[in-house]
């Protein structure tokens, strides 16, 4: 897969996550008419550093992996087929570096349980968002939607991508 449009997709979620931490933060801040019901401060907080976690993963872990450099995205339009297979590759890195963090027989650094929380988080993130495409409905023809769901069927296959690891 061509690195721009790994970069177009991470950048499109990256987007999405920073107004969420903006959202996030002005509720914790009491600027924000939003209320969530049964939900106090502490759930909000949560919400933040979780979002925080992820956005880490975006930025950090999956560049790194994948050997992109930082910068602006180019500007195209991904569709949702591509997204999903952006989605897996993401999760499946995710799943992977938790996975190698948590090895018995490896070095231990002291970072390591910080990168561990990151990817177990963007393994989340990223099995949520793949859930999202696999059930909503969308604008594309049955072809697109029948490729999405074989997609996200293919990631959610335990002993694939890391499905199933229990994150």
């Amino acid at each position: 897969m061509r690195k721009a449009v790994l970069r177009t997709v991470l950048a499109e979620h990256l987007a999405v996550l920073h107004r969420r931490e903006a959202e996030l933060e002005r509720i914790l801040a009491g600027d924000s008419r939003l209320f969530a019901a049964g939900a106090g401060p502490s759930q909000f907080q949560e919400d933040l550093d979780r979002v925080r976690l992820v956005i880490r993963g975006f930025d950090e872990l999956l560049p790194e992996a994948w050997e992109l450099e930082p910068g602006s995205p180019p500007r195209r339009e991904v569709n949702r087929v591509v997204e999903a297979k952006v989605l897996v590759r993401a999760r499946a890195t995710a799943a992977v570096i938790a996975m190698t963090l948590q090895q018995p027989d490896r070095d231990h650094r002291p970072a390591d349980a910080d990168r561990l929380q990151v990817a177990t988080a963007l393994f989340r993130y990223l099995r949520d968002q793949l859930d999202a495409i696999a059930t909503a409905g969308s604008e594309v023809d049955e072809d697109r939607q029948a490729s999405i769901y074989r997609i996200a069927a293919v990631a959610a296959t335990p002993g694939f991508s890391g499905g199933g690891v229990g994150f």
